[in-house]
């Protein structure tokens, strides 16, 4: 096997496999042994050597490029560099499960949106109050202010 990159979990797997086949042949090779098969007894321990170099090889390969993954995953897990909500740490800290934390959070965030477009509504009614008193009392200055409104 002469791959230029890091083998594949795949790759791993498969030839894992032919080495516990290769023993299973060994094994079976051993339970009905006798002079006669000493020949296929050399040839499968050969093979079975070949193969364990192989994987070798292979594994160190996987090991080497696992190694400078390893560190990025474990610069990618650590919470240095990332903002968590103290409220969640304290809950946490607290013993409440972190689903209902996240449900209550929710609602929460819910209740106080729908509080703001309620203020954001209230607003737009006043402007719009406003505009229409105004337009009663100053007609020119109104349709003016419109205009620069674009309304």
């Amino acid at each position: 096997m002469a791959e230029s990159g890091p083998p594949t979990t795949i790759a791993v797997s498969t030839q894992l496999s032919r080495v516990l086949w290769k023993i299973h042949e060994l094994e079976a090779t051993l339970a009905t042994y006798d002079a006669t098969h000493a020949e296929l007894l050399e040839q499968r321990l050969v093979q079975y050597e070949e193969l364990l170099s192989e994987t070798r090889d292979m594994l160190k390969r996987r090991s080497a490029t696992a190694d400078a993954s390893l560190a990025e995953e474990v610069q990618r897990n650590t919470l240095e560099g990332r903002k968590v909500p103290e409220e969640l740490v304290r809950a946490l800290d607290a013993g409440v499960n972190p689903d209902e934390y996240l449900r209550e959070t929710f609602k929460a965030c819910r209740r106080d949106n729908q509080i703001s477009k309620g203020k954001c509504e209230a607003l737009q009614l006043l402007f719009a109050n406003l505009l229409a008193d105004s337009a009663e009392v100053f007609p020119q200055d109104a349709a003016e202010y419109r205009k620069l409104l674009g309304l």
